[in-house]
């Protein structure tokens, strides 16, 4: 468990090195901008184009948190997982994915109120995402609320039949892991 602690803050410093270097380079215009009218309508080079590639260079560092988080989840580290899926959204909080991981890594550590959090977060940005919808019924199958599961079965069998069929077969068993990939 040390080795995995040394590995995820080693891995924090590298990506934050990584992040300063390319805010340092977006700054010095490397990152090139679009020219003409900046956001809000100020001049191109305002800070308005500096702006628009921080927001991208935090996209960027949203998606390697991302990635670490699911290198984590594949072993199962599950709360490195949350820390990085919590740096992830914190960078982009409109990525439905780093959301829906998150609540899925909350739920492996018994978390269920958050993952029900995190869960209603990406379901505001994007209601019809089949794979929140069986992660959410997971979530309230393990917390032993089988009408909740239900409902969203029925949410996601207009979604995805396929993921339907498998989440039914854990509400019938009345086991959230039943076909859940993790």
């Amino acid at each position: 468990m040390r080795h995995a602690s040394y590995a995820f803050a080693s891995g924090f410093v590298i990506i934050a090195l990584a992040i300063a270097g390319v805010e340092a380079f977006g700054a010095m215009g490397g990152m090139g901008g679009t020219g003409g009218t900046g956001v809000g309508g100020g001049p191109a080079g305002s800070g308005d184009a500096a702006g628009r590639a921080n927001g991208s260079n935090q996209i960027s560092a949203a998606r390697v948190f991302f990635n670490q988080g699911q290198e984590f989840a594949k072993k199962q580290s599950w709360h490195l997982a949350i820390q990085a899926y919590l740096q992830s959204v914190r960078l982009d909080p409109k990525f439905v994915d780093a959301w829906n991981n998150l609540g899925h890594a909350y739920r492996k550590t018994k978390g269920y109120d958050k993952a029900l959090e995190t869960y209603r977060r990406a379901l505001d940005l994007q209601p019809d995402n089949a794979r929140t919808h069986e992660n959410l019924a997971r979530a309230y199958l393990a917390m032993g609320n089988k009408d909740a599961a239900t409902r969203e079965y029925e949410i996601l069998k207009r979604l995805n039949a396929r993921m339907a069929n498998e989440l039914l077969q854990a509400i019938q068993a009345n086991n959230a892991d039943l076909g859940d990939s993790e």
